[in-house]
């Protein structure tokens, strides 16, 4: 849970210099991070986490819009689909508040989560405590969203000091 950093734009930028073809979910994670209260920003690293950049090399295909692998399994199970990016983006999000909360899910968007209720509400309220619990065995998996975010804003911050010095040629 807490504010996104990053904008929209530092993680559009991001993916991009890695997938050109990447489609624009930043906007989808920084509205509805704060909605939720989650950290829109590292959910977006666990979403290129989990679709190798928005390349979809594994069992999820990119018109499932299922950005954080929910519900898949292995081949024969690629996991939920949903209409649109954002109702993906949306379900990430309400998937990580039924992990990182016990209140409940706010009332203005409908639950379209598929495993909301399977989660043990409130037992990763830090992104470690999704070790073993989003992907098993997982023993890493939180570890490897925080580094993808630090890559994030390394980039940032590079971009960041460029503009910096061109300012004061």
């Amino acid at each position: 849970m807490g504010p996104t950093f990053l904008s929209p734009e530092n993680m559009n930028q991001y993916v991009k210099e890695i997938n050109p073809n990447a489609a624009r979910l930043g906007s989808y994670y920084a509205t509805l991070g704060e909605f939720y209260g989650i950290r829109g920003d590292i959910a977006f690293a666990q979403a290129m986490h989990e679709t190798d950049y928005l390349r979809f090399t594994g069992v999820v295909k990119p018109e499932q819009n299922n950005f954080c692998g929910l519900g898949a399994t292995g081949p024969d199970n690629p996991g939920a689909s949903f209409a649109t990016p954002e109702e993906g983006v949306r379900a990430h999000m309400q998937h990580l508040f039924a992990y990182a909360s016990t209140n409940p899910l706010p009332a203005d968007y409908p639950k379209i989560d598929p495993r909301f209720d399977l989660v043990t509400r409130g037992s990763a309220t830090e992104w470690i405590g999704l070790n073993g619990k989003w992907a098993v065995p997982g023993s890493n998996y939180g570890q490897s969203i925080l580094n993808l975010y630090e890559r994030m804003v390394e980039s940032t911050l590079q971009k960041l000091e460029q503009i910096l010095q061109d300012i004061q040629v």
